[in-house]
């Protein structure tokens, strides 16, 4: 059974993200675990009163965190109605980052899912703070992060954007992998720059990620740089009506730079897709 955590403020973006979810995987058994973090209630409300309050206080938070849990539940058990899903809530006084990756480790989680933002961003942010956060910090699972209350699309075109310059265990693709022999997708391995200028450490590697991918239908693309990497993925995207994303998320590497410009500066702004985040830590 396939194991899968999604962060909620009970917003309707993160709603959106766990329908878009829910439909993604409607073909098998799936444990759900909603996580709602209250730490920032926590810090406001704890700081202007005495202990003896703030475990009232507290105790009134988790409160409410579950009663929202359950008409949450409720809610998507009444629009998905699949009986192959299970959903459990959790609450929690940590930060959304801490909780995240404690529950990664307890419970094997395969996959994080968020929305862009949640219900305090500004319309004009295109990532909220926690979805960042989680970006940067997330260990030992892959992170989906779905656009802004998007309509769910199968994903039958998968872009993979590497430089090929690192090399990471193939385990962690296991989830793209998964979702490509799922739906019968492409999978367009994407490289900004040109064939000829790849050293032989990069070849290398090249050669590694394509055995990976031999089950797989894939295609490979050299791309001239246009601007920014990130603008030339986003007109990649377009171009080849890109439904997923993914990239590797290493702190120091080129793809590092790639999720600055593209992922907290642009996404949503132009090619509202989802992206697939695979951290690999140093």
């Amino acid at each position: 059974m396939k194991k899968i955590l999604i962060p909620t403020d009970f917003s309707n973006n993160a709603y959106a993200a766990l329908f878009y979810t829910v439909k993604l995987f409607s073909d098998e058994e799936v444990q759900f675990y909603l996580l709602h973090s209250f730490a920032d209630s926590v810090s406001a409300l704890t700081s202007r009163v005495d202990i003896g309050k703030s475990e009232k206080l507290m105790d009134k938070l988790y409160d409410e965190a579950d009663k929202d849990g359950k008409q949450l539940i409720h809610h998507i058990n009444r629009d998905s109605d699949n009986k192959s899903h299970n959903f459990e809530f959790i609450s929690t006084s940590m930060s959304l980052v801490r909780g995240t990756n404690k529950l990664i480790i307890k419970y094997g989680i395969d996959l994080v899912v968020m929305g862009t933002k949640g219900r305090t961003a500004a319309e004009d942010i295109l990532l909220g703070s926690n979805t960042i956060q989680v970006i940067k910090n997330i260990k030992n699972a892959p992170l989906l992060v779905v656009p802004q209350e998007m309509d769910f699309t199968i994903p039958s075109e998968i872009a993979f954007a590497t430089d090929y310059n690192e090399a990471f265990p193939t385990v962690g693709i296991t989830p793209m992998l998964a979702l490509a022999k799922s739906y019968q997708s492409t999978i367009h391995l994407v490289h900004v720059g040109e064939k000829a200028t790849m050293d032989t450490q990069q070849q290398q590697h090249l050669k590694l990620i394509k055995k990976a991918l031999t089950d797989c239908k894939t295609k490979i693309h050299w791309i001239s740089k246009e601007g920014s990497i990130a603008n030339s993925i986003d007109s990649f995207v377009v171009d080849k009506s890109i439904d997923l994303l993914v990239m590797v998320y290493h702190r120091y590497n080129a793809i590092a730079r790639i999720f600055r410009e593209a992922v907290v500066k642009k996404i949503g702004k132009t090619t509202s897709v989802p992206y697939m985040v695979i951290p690999i830590r140093d």
